[in-house]
């Protein structure tokens, strides 16, 4: 990631000596730019870029090297080179699942870009080897990823490392050479795709093709004669591999298999035209109190969690006034235990419960379960999610709070807009009794719905009357399912309607914390379809995270919840603000000497109101201490601030203190333990400790060994 020069004269000059190869003055200047707001995060470059080409020579490198550029990188996110260096730092140090949750946020921004995506297989590959990820797993992960593959080289990287797995059936034997991808298209009703054999491209294959259509099963075989543009630029089959098949009419279900060999990736599909909504019901006035509620609940995989969703719901069914039936989804789970334990909840009439014979993606079979009873209420409710109490009496009051409102999301763990503690980050799954705490706090404050931007699908109540007149999800241009909710939302918009976020409910939801290559692409996709259809969307959505309406409710839920460290949900929180509890230990003795051979000490003491009378000044004394230190060239720690706090312009001033960085997909802890910060300093008290006092006075060389 190399930033072109400013015009302005500390940039030109660091260029210059370092083209010249002017190492000391290079670093002299890098420093400085420390020490200047305007070239922090710069200079944070300069210094980082020679730590991670040192850190092949001494490992100790890596953590200053991460520290720098991840510092670098919060400033310019839309640099993917600069993604693709801190997650090589991560690898370097040795932290592979940190590095692949740092690399899929990045994908989640760059989704195209070839460096972070040639990065990802190698990435999983090594931690399938380090015993992090199951062979089995890795297997799943690179064929989810090939339908969405457009780079040749991607492609041919991928297929060398399936052909090189070991087949599960057979140790010592490879996989089957034969693989390749099936895909619909709805619109021309149309299958398509391609397959090779990696052993030997040169020969032709045959495809072979089960229809099965009410209750029939017919089956034929076609060639894959077609050129296919991604395997000629990959450098396998020149002449042959690709097909294509029109459909004489919608199939329930089509196997597509190579001939006398594996299925394809993509098989078994549902060939169903695209989706036609029904006509809306003869108006009638149902009295909100009276309105009837669909809550759809669509499950694939994920057992324990699908069957906790699905019981929260039947458990609080009667704390519920409002008509409602829980319909569970079946989208063709290959999970047969999560299927019969699901039939047995609905023989025993506790939910309805319906089963595709193929997988259909979200969008497809929500727009089907939305038309089942075209009279009712929906509510989307994600299979990894858990409600408490009257939770849908509340949501529904939201979503009938003004006539004009289309829907109500309710506040989460980990729900966008409606994140709590923070917008926009996903916190811990609190535990059955802190989401208990943290539903019954929300419900105390007895707060009025919040405007929102867009809703939030994870939980989402929308009312009959905007869905007839908005209409139902997009399932021919948005790609296998992301963003149809902020599209629906965003059409309903332009119609009139509005979107509240019901902050007197609390949803529990997982969150999916890792989707690789394949979502990403989708995540490209689906939003230059969002761009072209609500241009002004993006826009509208950053001026509302900047002012923050949901601010006032997340401050009172925060508060309520501080009351007490003995409340259920304090614990929670604290893990999800990633701070310590008010009683925790110290981290470190504050009598004790802090090795001075360390590279890099943690401010452990708070600087804010609460902290004790002199303890900021000292830490701007050290800085400074330590910032005259380097300057004659002798060996001083960094100083590593974790929080805000009305000291940090002048310690950050110094040069020798750094503010943490901040990366989406990594915790605080994850981050500091990167950073490399063994040694966490506490100066806090009424009196500074003895070594501080010496430290200070000690102007010989014998001040740099490390006390105990």
């Amino acid at each position: 990631m190399a930033y072109p020069p400013s015009p302005d004269t500390l940039s030109a000059v660091y260029h210059q000596c370092a083209s010249s190869e002017d190492t000391a003055t290079a670093l002299r200047l890098a420093r400085l730019g420390l020490q200047i707001p305007t070239y922090r995060h710069e200079a944070c470059l300069w210094l980082g870029l020679p730590h991670l080409q040192a850190q092949a020579q001494y490992s100790a490198q890596s953590s200053l090297a991460f520290l720098y550029l991840a510092l670098a990188l919060e400033h310019r996110q839309d640099q993917a080179l600069g993604h693709a260096l801190v997650v090589r730092c991560l690898q370097q140090l040795g932290h592979l699942p940190q590095a692949l949750a740092a690399l899929e946020a990045a994908l989640h921004r760059h989704p195209t870009d070839r460096n972070l995506r040639q990065l990802h297989a190698p990435l999983l590959i090594a931690l399938t080897d380090a015993g992090l990820i199951a062979p089995t797993a890795l297997r799943t992960r690179l064929q989810r990823s090939l339908p969405d593959i457009t780079d040749p080289q991607e492609l041919r990287q991928v297929l060398e490392q399936l052909g090189a797995l070991p087949n599960p059936a057979a140790a010592d034997s490879p996989l089957p050479r034969v693989i390749g991808t099936v895909w619909h298209d709805p619109v021309r009703q149309q299958i398509g795709g391609w397959l090779i054999d990696l052993a030997e491209p040169s020969r032709a294959l045959e495809v072979e093709i089960e229809f099965q259509h009410q209750g029939r099963s017919t089956c034929s075989r076609i060639p894959a004669k077609y050129p296919n543009p991604l395997l000629v630029q990959a450098g396998y089959a020149v002449s042959h591999g690709g097909f294509r098949v029109q459909l004489p009419h919608p199939i329930e279900v089509l196997n597509v298999r190579c001939a006398d060999g594996p299925a394809l990736i993509g098989s078994p599909l549902a060939a169903l035209p695209v989706f036609s909504p029904p006509a809306p019901p003869a108006k009638r006035k149902t009295p909100p109190n009276k309105q009837p509620v669909d809550v759809l609940v669509p499950v694939f995989e994920g057992r324990q969690t699908t069957l906790d969703c699905v019981d929260s719901v039947i458990e609080h069914a009667a704390r519920n006034r409002t008509p409602h039936r829980l319909i569970v989804l079946d989208d063709a789970s290959p999970d047969v235990e999560l299927a019969a334990a699901l039939k047995k909840r609905a023989r025993q009439g506790r939910l309805k419960y319906l089963r595709h014979p193929a997988n259909l993606g979200f969008i497809r079979n929500m727009n089907r379960a939305m038309a089942l009873h075209p009279e009712r209420d929906v509510v989307w409710l994600n299979a990894d999610t858990r409600v408490h109490g009257d939770w849908l009496d509340r949501l529904r009051t939201a979503a009938y709070s003004a006539d004009d409102v289309a829907s109500a999301t309710p506040f989460s763990n980990n729900g966008e807009l409606m994140s709590f503690p923070r917008m926009q980050h996903a916190a811990p799954m609190p535990d059955a009794e802190q989401h208990a705490a943290l539903d019954r706090a929300a419900h105390g404050l007895r707060l009025a719905p919040v405007v929102l931007e867009t809703g939030c699908g994870f939980c989402l109540y929308i009312k009959r009357r905007a869905l007839d007149e908005v209409g139902y999800l997009d399932e021919v241009e948005l790609k296998r399912g992301y963003g149809e909710e902020t599209d629906w939302c965003l059409r309903a918009h332009a119609k009139g309607w509005r979107h509240v976020g019901a902050v007197n409910v609390f949803i529990a939801h997982a969150g999916g914390h890792s989707f690789g290559p394949e979502k990403a692409l989708r995540v490209m996709q689906n939003n230059a379809v969002l761009r072209r259809r609500h241009p002004q969307a993006d826009t509208n959505f950053r001026r509302y995270v900047a002012a923050d309406p949901l601010a006032p409710a997340r401050q009172q839920l925060d508060a309520a919840l501080n009351t007490t460290t003995a409340h259920p949900a304090t614990v929670w929180l604290h893990q999800a603000k990633d701070t310590p509890l008010p009683n925790a230990a110290p981290t470190s003795a504050s009598s004790a000497a802090p090795p001075l051979s360390a590279a890099l000490w943690l401010i452990a003491d708070p600087l804010g109101a609460c902290s004790s009378p002199g303890t900021p000044q000292r830490w701007l004394q050290l800085a400074r201490h330590f910032a005259r230190q380097r300057k004659r060239q002798q060996p001083a720690p960094l100083l590593l601030l974790d929080q805000d706090n009305p000291w940090e312009v002048q310690l950050l001033a110094t040069g020798q203190v750094l503010k943490r960085p901040q990366l989406r997909g990594l915790s605080r802890s994850e981050i500091l333990a990167a950073c490399g910060t063994p040694v966490a300093v506490q100066l806090d008290g009424a009196a500074a400790p003895e070594w501080f006092t010496h430290l200070l006075a000690a102007h010989t060389p014998t001040m740099h060994t490390e006390r105990a």
